[in-house]
């Protein structure tokens, strides 16, 4: 490795330190609450306890610093409420629902925050069923729309090919992992669950599939709807297995352990972790700011747009769902 890839490879590390023992700190600053907040939250998973944590947080630092205490005295404070009430709607969302999971925490009646939850959420689907752009995604939105997913994925090519004839490094990797990141976002607008991916196959968990012939495929086990649709295979192209194939062969030489991508420490990459690489990578090459898998996908969909509008309009004319799965069984090959 050359020097300035080493000073690099020790700034990484160092930056993933940071960002570990601050999450840690977090987590034993407000452990009090958090252990209430579990205990309350039995079949919340670990992902939601953290994303209800965080907001909670949020809501508390309207009019109070500090940890999160044991009681429930600032969650009924008028000046809470009062700020709360100011902020915009994408962000009372949030933290109305946070302060329905404080009160059930503290064993309180949640009384006007459940109230205001419904109401956020029901004023933020008339917002988005107008299906208009937003101010933000006015300005992140690339001229290209979706294909610019593969554009970025070229530019990353074309700065890191030439690494990956050096010795493979964990650097190496993390700057080829997110090639192949960007190539799978331009073919499949999936959340980050790609961080969720396993190598092999497993009983429980995401993977990926390599069959003895023919494409590559991703089962989806767990992810925002599994409940509700269950388990899905995603097929790849001929060109993202290939890719894939080789980015594989050249991990194996770098980490050991069973998931598809890896920190810059070399542990497992968390979702969190790989939405702040994909926001960082996509600024770098596309330049916007705060380019996420959120916009990804309404990216892909829009790109859609006319085939979805057809499907539904279809749909309405045959006196079907809107979403269009009576419809396809009329469908002949």
């Amino acid at each position: 490795m050359t020097a300035a890839g080493t000073k690099e490879a020790k700034k990484e590390e160092k930056e993933a330190k940071n960002e570990e023992k601050k999450e840690s700190s977090t987590d034993k600053k407000h452990s009090g609450f958090l252990g209430k907040l579990k205990a309350k939250c039995k079949n919340c998973t670990s992902g939601s306890i953290k994303v209800y944590m965080r907001n909670i947080r949020r809501l508390f630092r309207l009019t109070e610093e500090g940890p999160v205490p044991l009681t429930h005295t600032w969650l009924k404070k008028k000046e809470t409420f009062d700020k709360y009430s100011k902020l915009p709607l994408k962000t009372r969302r949030h933290l109305s629902v946070a302060a329905v999971k404080a009160s059930q925490a503290y064993g309180i009646k949640p009384e006007k925050w459940e109230t205001s939850m419904y109401k956020d959420a029901s004023k933020y689907q008339v917002e988005r069923n107008k299906n208009k752009k937003s101010d933000t995604e006015k300005a992140l939105w690339p001229k290209k729309g979706y294909a610019a997913l593969k554009d970025a994925a070229k530019e990353q090519w074309k700065r890191i090919k030439h690494v990956l004839a050096d010795e493979p490094s964990l650097p190496a990797l993390y700057k080829y992992q997110m090639f192949i990141v960007l190539k799978l976002f331009a073919e499949i607008p999936f959340r980050n669950t790609f961080a969720t991916l396993e190598v092999e196959k497993t009983d429980e968990n995401n993977y990926i599939h390599f069959p003895k012939k023919g494409n590559a495929s991703l089962v989806i086990r767990k992810h925002k709807s599994s409940k509700h649709i269950g388990e899905r295979e995603v097929k790849l192209s001929r060109a993202a297995t290939m890719a894939l194939r080789k980015f594989l062969r050249y991990r194996e030489k770098v980490v050991d352990h069973k998931f598809f991508l890896s920190s810059k420490t070399g542990k497992k990459m968390s979702r969190p972790a790989l939405g702040k690489a994909l926001h960082r990578y996509l600024k770098t090459l596309t330049g916007k700011k705060g380019f996420g898998s959120r916009l990804i996908r309404i990216l892909a969909a829009t790109e859609k747009k006319d085939e979805i509008e057809a499907v539904s309009e279809l749909s309405n004319k045959l006196l079907h769902s809107a979403g269009g799965k009576q419809t396809k069984q009329y469908v002949r090959k």
